[in-house]
């Protein structure tokens, strides 16, 4: 009988590197004989019209303050605008029930027979994106439990510390119950150390475990290559469409863009009149898009993952606020910092045009994917 194994991530919905990540390390632990299982913890259950109500005062004040808003749908409309995504984890993706607090996090727990529990990858220890921070230290199972504990391609998403004093208290003494930690990012080996007080290994993130032709079978269609830029940029704000065209001008090759037509971040809170504006393509379709352009524009860290994947000529575009170091980590890791976008006045134009020398970034990539798998064998299990 497989070693149950669950996995503990951010809630999967409308971030395709979300999923796909999620996606990968079940694959990957699959292939390594173990049965996986991802807990569905949500952030809470479906608001009240009250506290809807509340939420678009509130989203109105930020949006006046910062120039955006949030939109605020119901479940039915989010079952329209996520229903690809939501088709996709349901086919691929083995999830428990929907989990909102830690008192269900215990019971489920206590019900399940899990031999070892992994938390990651994506920015599960960044508190300001967790449904509560204590449940990714696994606060709700008991020291004396039999599940081996574990993270896998963990990330703080910043090379800045963004915990409490009485988070950091509290995580460091939970820390201490798991076997073995790695995390995402080199930044994030110094974070465990000086604020946690624990080693951590510097591994791939999930989706680099799979190798290209295991997308190529999981999109299952006919890929042709086109001149062309695919602009997979996730904020769309004037400076960055400027610059998307400057690019495309530069080559000579056509963009296109594989998300929804209107961003669910801007625009007018009520607007959902013509909602399937806001539908989310699928992500086989997405994957296909890196699959056949000439060349890709993205600020995404996992939208840069799959231009390496996929031996494709990329320029990465940096995006702060969603976290600098994810994107120095990884290009650091394959000699690549030099296709990082910081300051669009320095746009270099010329490097464009200069090869990637993939057959050297392949080796490292397979390299590295022992390295990460081997971590996941000699840790799962006492042996």
């Amino acid at each position: 009988m497989n070693k149950k194994v669950a996995i503990l991530t951010q809630p999967l919905k409308g971030n395709y590197g979300g999923i796909i990540q999620n996606y990968a390390l079940q694959q990957a632990l699959l292939t390594l004989g173990y049965e996986p299982e991802t807990i569905s913890r949500e952030y809470f259950k479906d608001a009240s019209d009250f506290r809807k109500f509340l939420a678009r005062v509130k989203n109105n004040l930020i949006g006046l303050v910062k120039g955006n808003k949030k939109k605020i749908f119901s479940s039915k409309e989010a079952d329209l605008i996520f229903a690809e995504n939501f088709r996709f984890i349901k086919t691929y993706i083995n999830k428990s029930k929907s989990i909102y607090n830690t008192a269900e996090m215990q019971t489920y727990f206590s019900q399940h027979n899990f031999d070892a529990i992994i938390v990651g990858s994506d920015q599960t220890w960044r508190p300001k994106y967790s449904p509560n921070i204590y449940n990714y230290f696994l606060d709700f199972v008991s020291n004396d439990a039999k599940p081996v504990k574990l993270t896998y391609a963990t990330s703080f998403g910043t090379d800045q510390w963004e915990f409490s004093e009485e988070q950091t208290i509290r995580c460091k003494q939970l820390v201490q119950t798991f076997k073995a930690i790695s995390v995402r990012e080199e930044s994030a080996v110094k974070l465990c150390k000086e604020y946690l007080d624990c080693d951590a290994q510097w591994v791939l993130d999930p989706t680099m475990l799979l190798t290209k032709s295991h997308y190529l079978e999981l999109i299952n269609q006919e890929i042709t290559n086109k001149p062309s830029v695919f602009n997979y940029v996730l904020d769309r704000d004037p400076e960055k469409q400027a610059v998307l065209k400057e690019i495309a001008n530069f080559l000579g090759t056509e963009l296109f863009t594989t998300q929804p037509k209107k961003a669910i971040e801007n625009g007018p809170v009520y607007d959902f009149e013509n909602i399937e504006d806001y539908k989310y393509p699928s992500l086989e379709s997405w994957l296909k898009s890196f699959a056949e352009a000439s060349f890709v524009v993205t600020d995404s860290f996992h939208g840069t993952v799959f231009s390496i994947i996929f031996n494709k000529p990329f320029l990465s575009i940096v995006n702060e606020e969603r976290g600098a170091s994810r994107f120095y980590s990884l290009l650091k890791k394959f000699g690549l910092e030099h296709r990082l976008l910081v300051d669009y006045k320095k746009l270099n134009l010329d490097l464009l045009k200069e090869a990637i020398d993939y057959d050297k970034i392949n080796n490292v990539l397979q390299e590295e994917r022992e390295k990460s798998l081997a971590f996941l064998r000699s840790n799962l299990f006492e042996s």
